[in-house]
């Protein structure tokens, strides 16, 4: 499974999912309100991607941030592998869950390196960063991590 990093609006990408990072208010079709920690899928609607993945994140504050947003973003790329697909996009978690930039860059693709051992459909992972700074960070990230 392979790792990138672009800098490009997430809508924009030709990918088979975009992982959206939503909160535990979110509500799954046909009902219930989804943990945090865990992973649904919606269809793409209107977007180039065929689904939408969303990992129910924590904010901060919430308790144990790291290891929840880890979950998430496990379920998220283990709900791409039921559905045997090749590529995802994520996006950084928005500032307004709270999560410091490095901080979150380093869960988000110290997950995915992690993940790779499961991957079997899943090809490549594509973080995707609209502004510069977040950009820089998580590029910064998976240098260090040697991606």
């Amino acid at each position: 499974m392979d790792i990138d990093l672009l800098r490009a609006d997430l809508s924009s990408l030709k990918v088979d999912a975009i992982i959206n990072p939503a909160s535990a208010s979110k509500q799954k079709a046909g009902g219930g309100a989804v943990p945090v920690g865990e992973a649904f899928v919606s269809s793409g609607g209107n977007v180039l991607c065929k689904f939408v993945i969303h990992a129910i994140v924590p904010r901060q504050g919430d308790g144990n941030e790291d290891a929840k947003l880890r979950s998430a973003i496990w379920a998220a790329l283990k709900r791409g592998e039921e559905l045997a697909i090749a590529s995802v996009a994520l996006p950084p978690i928005p500032s307004s869950f709270g999560f410091e930039r490095g901080r979150c860059a380093r869960v988000l693709v110290a997950t995915a390196v992690d993940f790779r051992p499961h991957a079997r459909s899943l090809q490549r992972v594509i973080f995707c960063a609209f502004d510069e700074a977040t950009h820089c960070e998580l590029r910064r990230v998976i240098e260090e991590l040697s991606v």
